[in-house]
């Protein structure tokens, strides 16, 4: 993992953020619904900005199609996500909101020393 990453400061981000290849080696945190699942080890997972991700998870990974979640994990070099932990966050999450806060604030150097971006 990123050495210069403080315990418990994760950034959020979306598909194209991650894809971007700017976070590989770091512990992300992304919000999205679980899609599919291979029933051994990948998840295959729609962030926020409807781009899709595939999660590495473990063989405890209890799965439910369409289940709304946070997931935090190492970005990896291929642009797949080692699933650490993860919440329910609930029906009715609103995912273009939060991309917006996302990518418009929370990323944006301008509030770096509120978010750290």
């Amino acid at each position: 993992m990123s050495s210069g990453q403080a315990d418990g400061a994760f950034p959020r981000l979306n598909a194209q953020q991650l894809h971007s290849g700017s976070w590989d080696s770091t512990i992300v945190s992304l919000v999205g619904k679980a899609v599919s699942f291979d029933g051994m080890q990948t998840l295959e997972f729609e962030c926020v900005d409807g781009g899709k991700i595939q999660v590495q998870v473990g063989p405890d990974f209890a799965f439910e199609h369409g289940k709304i979640m946070e997931i935090m994990g190492a970005a990896n070099e291929d642009k797949t996500v080692q699933h650490f932990i993860s919440r329910d966050l609930g029906e009715g999450f609103d995912f273009s909101n939060y991309n917006q806060l996302i990518t418009k604030v929370m990323n944006n150097s301008k509030y770096a020393d509120m978010f750290g971006a």
